[in-house]
């Protein structure tokens, strides 16, 4: 699936990777946005993002969380956030949606992450590059 529009550089983009021998899925955005913002709504599945060019800024929480390039969010299955440009350049960012059994596997509960806003640049720089390379070779399209 991929949404573009003909009057500015607006677009993303989604694959999906199957992971490992269980073939569980990994749904991959990337996006970039000058005027988008979404409405209020929330995923089945985490969502980890980096910022990879622009401000966004998110609702979540009762919070207003401002991303830069380099900054990691999460975000936790089915807690209500909004996403915008903070700017008038617009925002881009990478976006893995695990499914929580992707990050529980091998552990007895499902993790919380006390703040969602992470700051740290090797992070971000791995979770860009494995975004890449698993989204250079898709499964097939998520569904709608």
């Amino acid at each position: 699936m991929r949404g573009e529009t003909a009057t500015s550089r607006e677009q993303a983009v989604w694959t999906r990777a199957t992971l490992g021998q269980t073939g569980r899925p990994l749904d991959l955005l990337t996006a970039r946005f000058d005027r988008h913002r979404y409405a209020p709504h929330a995923h089945e599945e985490f969502t980890v993002g980096v910022c990879v060019g622009g401000e966004e800024v998110i609702d979540y929480r009762g919070g207003r969380i401002r991303t830069g390039p380099g900054s990691i969010v999460v975000l936790a299955p089915g807690e209500t956030h909004t996403g915008g440009p903070a700017a008038s350049d617009g925002y881009a960012y990478r976006a893995l949606y695990a499914d929580p059994t992707l990050l529980t596997e091998g552990t007895r509960s499902v993790p919380h992450f006390r703040e969602p806003l992470l700051d740290d640049p090797e992070l971000a720089t791995a979770l860009r590059l494995t975004h890449t390379e698993l989204s250079a070779c898709p499964d097939h399209p998520p569904a709608p």
